[in-house]
């Protein structure tokens, strides 16, 4: 057998590494192409979260209404808390319904699952339900030492309020409900 020509080992090497290059390249753009399929995957993902919670605050009727009598508190109908008929009342458990939502979100934004701009629409419901005077006296009367001193399970709800309404001041019944809570405070 005669030998290879030097010319066509060189040839053959660098036909050989040329593959071997625009290989690595097609690696390198499938790799770009993957990683931006994955980041459109998790937005949607993300989005289509967001629109659940989203249903999810209006998805019950009678939650609905009773949202509205906290959003109208200066008007005919308004929610009055009143601690000799609340307990196990349908106000109750409308209002911890509506409060154990705001709750789960307050939690998804505390261990930042979702970010202020995910929910920056619900500034309002968390305004309505969380400034209300009759809500603040509810919050304030299950601490108290006939009910459930250190009463802590809103705290996440008054952390969402903080993140996307305003900060407490000194006073407020939301910063002395934090400041009872048992297991130390989030905000």
């Amino acid at each position: 057998m005669p030998p290879i020509p030097q010319t066509a080992v060189d040839i053959a090497s660098l036909t050989v590494s040329t593959l071997g290059l625009i290989g690595l390249l097609l690696a390198y753009f499938q790799f770009r192409l993957s990683r931006k399929a994955n980041e459109l995957t998790a937005e949607s993902s993300r989005s289509s979260f967001i629109l659940k919670i989203h249903k999810w605050f209006r998805e019950t009727p009678e939650e609905v209404a009773f949202f509205y009598r906290l959003d109208y508190a200066s008007r005919k109908g308004a929610f009055i808390f009143d601690p000799e008929n609340f307990p196990h009342s349908d106000d109750e458990r409308q209002l911890d319904a509506i409060l154990y939502k705001l709750v789960f979100v307050g939690g998804l934004l505390r261990r930042g699952i979702v970010n202020k701009e995910d929910i920056a629409w619900m500034e309002f419901i968390v305004s309505a339900v969380l400034s209300n005077a009759e809500v603040q006296k509810y919050l304030t009367w299950l601490q108290a030492s006939s009910q459930v001193p250190g009463h802590s399970e809103f705290v996440d709800a008054v952390f969402l309020f903080t993140e996307l309404v305003e900060e407490l001041g000194e006073g407020d019944l939301l910063k002395e409900y934090i400041r009872n809570a048992k297991f130390g405070a989030v905000v």
